[in-house]
């Protein structure tokens, strides 16, 4: 399967109402601690390489908004929920920043428009994950990274998500949309990127022996410029 099969827009719109659900039982600096833990470094190294005027867009951060720790002069958080959010946490969100309350599959700014694009644990939450390459790919800049990093699951356990969502999509109101292995995520970023950095952080197995579950990052730019030096 080299592409997912897009979900109905009922079924995504589902999974953003469990998503809002689930932060208004969240401690935000407890969670912002956690994925600064995780990826701050990561994203740092990588931001390293542009001037202070470039542009970063963080991709369905929600309220987490970790690129509010660059240096950067230019940052636009896009979230379905940003609305959402900002009420959730008032005074909690940058201040100085544009904020894109839409999806990712289409986005209103011309192309090559960012240096960096972070895309952090929301591929499996998107309406149409491969219109959201298509646009990250047009909107990210010649020598412009992107960071993505997703919870990955057996190739077994994906598959049968995959085929529960065609044909008894009931069971799976709790999930989210998109069940990627790590080989069918490495598959889609090819299709449009190199991937010049991939890491594994860390592993966790499930009720099942071969339903493990791996968190996996990715640094990606655009084909055939990986090992050019960044304007």
């Amino acid at each position: 399967m080299n592409q997912h099969k897009p979900v109905s827009r009922l079924r995504w719109q589902a999974s953003l109402k469990l998503i809002l659900l689930k932060w208004r039982n969240k401690d935000l600096s407890s969670e912002r601690q956690r994925i600064e833990g995780s990826m701050l470094e990561t994203i740092q190294s990588c931001a390293e390489a542009y001037p202070e005027h470039a542009s970063a867009l963080e991709i369905g951060g929600g309220p987490l908004c970790i690129s509010r720790l660059l240096t950067f002069r230019n940052k636009t958080y896009l979230d379905p929920l940003i609305d959402d959010f900002r009420r959730l946490f008032p005074g909690e969100l940058p201040e100085e920043a544009e904020y894109l309350a839409t999806t990712a599959e289409h986005i209103n700014k011309p192309a090559s428009h960012y240096e960096l694009i972070l895309c952090l644990n929301m591929i499996s939450h998107s309406l149409n994950p491969e219109l959201i390459m298509h646009e990250i790919e047009r909107l990210l800049k010649p020598h412009g990274t992107l960071i993505l990093s997703i919870r990955t699951h057996s190739p077994i356990e994906a598959r049968l998500h995959y085929w529960a969502l065609q044909y008894v999509a009931f069971l799976c109101r709790k999930t989210r949309p998109y069940y990627y292995s790590a080989i069918g995520i490495r598959r889609t970023l090819e299709r449009h990127f190199d991937i010049i950095d991939e890491n594994k952080r860390n592993a966790r197995a499930v009720w099942l022996p071969f339903f493990k579950r791996e968190r996996y990052v990715f640094v990606c730019q655009h084909k055939q410029s990986s090992s050019a030096n960044p304007a």
